[in-house]
């Protein structure tokens, strides 16, 4: 088993996010796609959050 130190591990997951992030950036296409993603999983996550929050009520 290899032991890495912690610096390595960070730089290394700094450095998959920031190229995640200028892949992202770069691609419209794919920015869209996820911003429709975070859309929809908010909507549904509200939308299930307030009807449990009228079940309460009745």
């Amino acid at each position: 088993m290899f032991s890495q130190s912690l610096f390595a591990q960070l730089s290394r997951m700094t450095l998959l996010l920031v190229l995640s992030l200028i892949v992202v950036h770069h691609s419209p296409r794919l920015l869209t796609l996820l911003a429709q993603q975070a859309i929809d999983s908010g909507c549904h996550q509200t939308t299930h959050s307030e009807a449990n929050h009228s079940h309460h009520h009745h």
